[in-house]
């Protein structure tokens, strides 16, 4: 293909991304109203008129646009994702999975990040601004003056990676305390005894429910919690945490982190204080990221599937979206245990 050509080709796309619905009634002979009426479904437009409606839009490349037939009162195909986490691997995992499935089935993600200045409120409050058909709250909750909001405005609110917290708004998650319990079913199959928690300094919903399930495992077998420290749930957190348990008199055997990123911070303090992993301290994570596999960590870990969440997430939310209403519970998928060098 020529310079000239491939040129050509260039400008013709560009003109067909900025073809309007005034243009397609030029082409077919029709009013501008009778365009958006054929396309919205909002009043009669002929059977002759619609053939050459649809024939002018796809000889010019126009798309109807999603914000446009909000308007009209239809439905965008249009979910608000509000996300409040931006560096976590896991999060942004979590975003990916959850727009790929809600593309495969037709609807598309309108991405709203809540910033230093802005809070979850704000952004929602922005989301319904552009008409979506569903708002989906990752990582983080909304006051109950929004929920009652959107509930007038019926639109469906939905918490993802984490119970459900009010009668209109389900949630999904992974089930993080049948993950605890894993962890302390493993070190204590393990004869391990001093046992250990590494949370995040904030606490959030993840963090509470795992640490729950640790720690009424543990009491369930007679044992107590050894000792425990919380950090910011980062590489430096975790081994500023790990940091603090290492250096107590009595040293935990068993070590049951956040996160696989907190664990490998641990994993730098035990080499610190010259601690042998797992022999003299086990030390588990959860999340099972794709680094946790790497030869420099081969970390054990209590691993889920985001994809599996997000596949449910979709499915229930496009279930609202056509007018079933979801229940107000919490969709768990379950954990397991990647077992690798890190715990016996």
């Amino acid at each position: 293909m020529s310079v000239t050509n491939s040129a050509r080709d260039i400008r013709r796309d560009m003109r067909k991304s900025i073809t309007t619905a005034q243009d397609v009634a030029e082409l077919a002979g029709v009013s501008r109203s009778a365009v958006s009426r054929c396309f919205s479904g909002a009043g009669n437009v002929s059977k002759g008129k619609q053939v050459r409606i649809v024939a002018a839009a796809e000889k010019l490349g126009y798309r109807p646009n999603a914000l446009a037939r909000s308007l009209t009162g239809q439905k965008t195909d249009l979910v608000a994702l509000i996300t409040t986490e931006h560096l976590s691997a896991r999060s942004n995992e979590h975003l990916s999975k959850l727009t790929l499935s809600l593309s495969e089935a037709g609807k598309r993600a309108l991405v709203i990040p809540v910033g230093d200045n802005t809070t979850i409120d704000e952004s929602s409050l922005r989301a319904i601004d552009y008409k979506v058909d569903a708002i989906v709250v990752m990582g983080g909750n909304v006051s109950g003056k929004i929920v009652e909001l959107l509930s007038e405005a019926q639109v469906p609110l939905f918490l993802y990676s984490r119970d459900h917290d009010s009668e209109t708004s389900p949630g999904f998650s992974c089930d993080n305390a049948s993950g605890g319990i894993m962890a302390a079913r493993l070190f204590l199959r393990a004869n391990r005894k001093r046992l250990s928690y590494l949370g995040k300094n904030t606490h959030p919903f993840p963090d509470r429910n795992r640490r729950r399930g640790y720690t009424e495992e543990i009491c369930q077998h007679g044992f107590e919690l050894h000792s425990e420290a919380s950090d910011e749930s980062n590489y430096e957190g975790g081994r500023r945490a790990a940091s603090i348990l290492f250096s107590a008199k009595t040293v935990p055997d068993a070590v049951f982190c956040f996160n696989d990123t907190m664990a490998f911070g641990a994993l730098q303090a035990a080499r610190e204080f010259n601690l042998r992993v797992p022999e003299d301290v086990a030390v588990l994570g959860f999340d099972d990221q794709p680094m946790a596999s790497w030869h420099a960590f081969e970390l054990s870990t209590i691993g889920y599937d985001p994809s599996e969440l997000a596949r449910l997430a979709a499915t229930k939310i496009l279930d609202a979206i056509n007018g079933e209403n979801a229940s107000p519970q919490t969709y768990y998928i379950q954990p397991k245990i990647i077992i690798r060098k890190t715990a016996p």
